[in-house]
Formats: C-alpha cells, sequence, structure tokens
C-alpha cells in the first residue's frame, strides 16, 4: 500500500535527521571490546546536545611515587582537606607526582585542584604557576625509565584545571610543577586532588561550572560539601563519574562573566557542559537578560551545552524579590535558546530558607542540597 505521507515530507524529514545523524556517529565510534559494557551502549542525540558519553575515574586509589613524599593524598578522593605539600619547586628542584594507571587506555584526562583557595582565579594558597604533564611507557616506580612530555602550561592564572593526555602504550602519568606564583603563601605548593577520567571511548562527561562565590563555595568538595556532584552522578549512574571544574568567583556580576566566559572556555577545551549559577549579585532584568543570553549563545557557539540555573532564594529580601525577577528571566532564556531547563534553586530554597547561613549562602546540608537539585535538572544528559 503507498505511503499517506506526501514523498517531499519525507524527504524533508531525511534533510532534518541526516546532520543528527552524522554528529551520532562521529560521537560514538565502535568501543574496544574489553570496554565496560556501560561505555559500549550507543544512543540519538537528544534535543539537549546529550547524551554524554562516561568519562570514567580511574586514578583513586592507584599507586602514587612523588617527591616531595605524600603523593598518595592525591588519589584519596578527599578534596579541600589533605594535601599534598609539594614546598617551593624550581626548574631545578621540581616537585612532581606520578600515578601508575597502567595499560590499556589510549586517551586521558587529568585535572587537578588546589582547593585551599577560593576564587578560581586565587593562586595564593597553593596552586602552580609553571608545570607540564608527562607519561612513560617503561618507568617502573615513577623516578626512572623515559618520560615524554603531554601538556606544558607556562603561567597558569587558576586553582584548578584539566588537560586531555594522549595515553596509548604509556602506563605512568607524571605532573611536574617547576614554578609558584610570584605571591604565594609561606607553605608553598598545595595540591588537594589529581583525577584522571578515560576519555579512550570519546568520553565527554566534563564539566564546568561558572558561577559566583555560591559556586566557589558550594562546589568546591569540601567533605561537608560530600557527596559532591560527581560524586551523585555516579552513585545514580554507574560508569559515571563527571570531571569538574569549579570556575566561580566571589561578587561576579553577569556583566563581568562575559569576558569572564572567554578565559574559562579557553582554558578548558575538553570541557563539554557548562553549568552556569549567576545572578545573585543583579538586580536589572532588562541587562540580566542581555548578559546572560549573550553568556548562553557563547557557549552553544563553543559548541558546548549551557544550563543555566534559577537564581538561589535570599532570604533578606524586601519588597523588591530581585531572584525571583531574574529566576523568571532564566526561564525565558532557556525556552528561547531551546536549553535543558536548570535547576530551581529559587523555589527549594525559598521552601528551605534555615538551609541559608547569611540569608544567601548555603550551610553544609543545603550544599548538598544544590548539588541534588543539580543532579537532578541535568538527568536528560544521562538517561
Amino acid at each position: 500500500m503507498a505511503s499517506p505521507w506526501p514523498a517531499r515530507l519525507t524527504w524533508a524529514a531525511l534533510a532534518l535527521l541526516l546532520p543528527a545523524a552524522s554528529a551520532w556517529l562521529a560521537r560514538n565510534r565502535p568501543v574496544p571490546p574489553g570496554r565496560p559494557a556501560a561505555l559500549r551502549v550507543a544512543r540519538l542525540p537528544d534535543r539537549w546536545g546529550g547524551p554524554l558519553r562516561p568519562a570514567p575515574l580511574v586514578s583513586r586509589g592507584r599507586r602514587v611515587a612523588s617527591s616531595p613524599a605524600g603523593g598518595a593524598a592525591l588519589v584519596d578522593g578527599v578534596y579541600r582537606a589533605r594535601s599534598w605539600d609539594g614546598g617551593f619547586p624550581s626548574p631545578e628542584r621540581p616537585a612532581w607526582a606520578a600515578i601508575e594507571v597502567g595499560p590499556g587506555f589510549e586517551r586521558l584526562l587529568l585535572s587537578w585542584t588546589s582547593s585551599h583557595n577560593h576564587d578560581w582565579e586565587e593562586r595564593f594558597y597553593g596552586a602552580p604557576a609553571d608545570y607540564r604533564i608527562e607519561t612513560s611507557a617503561d618507568s617502573r616506580d615513577g623516578v626512572g625509565g623515559t618520560w615524554q612530555v603531554a601538556v606544558s602550561v607556562a603561567g597558569n592564572p587558576v586553582r584548578s584545571r584539566a588537560h586531555a593526555v594522549p595515553f596509548t602504550g604509556q602506563r605512568w602519568v607524571r605532573m611536574v610543577v617547576t614554578r609558584l606564583p610570584e605571591k604565594v603563601n609561606q607553605w608553598g605548593l598545595h595540591l588537594d586532588e589529581i583525577d584522571l577520567h578515560d576519555l579512550s571511548a570519546g568520553g565527554d562527561d566534563v564539566w564546568v561550572f561558572l558561577g559566583d562565590s555560591i559556586t566557589a563555595g558550594v562546589l568546591d568538595r569540601a567533605p561537608g560539601h560530600q557527596p559532591s556532584f560527581a560524586e551523585q552522578v555516579a552513585a545514580r549512574w554507574p560508569g559515571f563519574h563527571p570531571a569538574m571544574i569549579e570556575a566561580g568567583k566571589g561578587a561576579m556580576h553577569t556583566p563581568e562573566a562575559v569576558g569572564y566566559l572567554d578565559r574559562v572556555l579557553a582554558l578548558n577545551p575538553d570541557a563539554r557542559v557548562v553549568a552556569i549559577g549567576i545572578g545573585s549579585n543583579d538586580w536589572d532584568p532588562v541587562s540580566f537578560r542581555r548578559d546572560l543570553t549573550l553568556l548562553v549563545r557563547k557557549v552553544q557557539a563553543a559548541g558546548k551545552i549551557a544550563v543555566v540555573a534559577r537564581i538561589p532564594y535570599r532570604s533578606d529580601v524586601g519588597a523588591e524579590d530581585y531572584p525571583e525577577r531574574l529566576s523568571r528571566v532564566v526561564d525565558e532564556v532557556t525556552r528561547e535558546l531551546g536549553l535543558l531547563p536548570g535547576p530551581d534553586l529559587y523555589g527549594w530554597f525559598r521552601a528551605h530558607p534555615e538551609r541559608l547561613t547569611d540569608h544567601l549562602h548555603m550551610d553544609d546540608r543545603g550544599s548538598v542540597e544544590l548539588m541534588r537539585l543539580w543532579v537532578e535538572a541535568v538527568a536528560p544528559l544521562y538517561e
């Protein structure tokens, strides 16, 4: 029996589907048989820009060699607490930490954090200025053997960063710090964690959280803020464990965030999702709409997924409830630009003002709830 649909509709549908199918094929290449089953599942692209592909965490609890000693703290899963103290390295006497990952990986993402700093662009409390990332196929102890430089950084400006590293045939990855910023604390280098995520199967579960002091504080993954966003995702979707870069800056207004985003994107080319939590320091809905739209369009132009949170409620608002007004702008921009709706931080904290310590910032339990709201909002990127 002949199709009831006109031929022109069939061809129109194909014209719409072909680009999406091409993108899906590019992002779902075959996975080696040895990979976990979760990594071999391929799904059609969704309307939000997903689904995300797993980037499993493979460094937790691995063997570490370091100079100075104490490098095991870098793979213990504890952030903003215990740290590896590297002293005052120089090119002649570098501080280094090597992690034995073992064979079988083609590409890794190395992310490091110096979480004793608060803002992303703060380095005083132990972030490195110059460093390199090396790999080795034949080292037996993280010291000897042949090493090749995969990444070299001079003048690093931030406290947390991630780098993709080719790893075919390699066994060890080593971070070597050779210089600290001119203005630094009296104890020197402090790194609290080095995470290695497996990107071999095309993994892109890499997140940058851009925002103000709430982002900088809540998403620091301190012990009181656990389980973090990454840990909650890992518990809910086995096989996933997001890489996180926390790019928060205290007292940041949305107009400033527009230029700030350029630096965030430039320093994090491997990030797939930019989670935006901005607006707590703003009040004008007209300028906020303009700047938020520009932020989202920049993220989209970079080929990344933008998700915007509604503005957190603050318990000291008077007659002018700016967070509620700006949250409505977030809703409108989200609809207009076809975004996956972000978490409703206004509604939840309005219902739970006891979780706010100073009318705005969250206590530990409120921080965990905020991350839970993020996880539930972005579930379509995983399910």
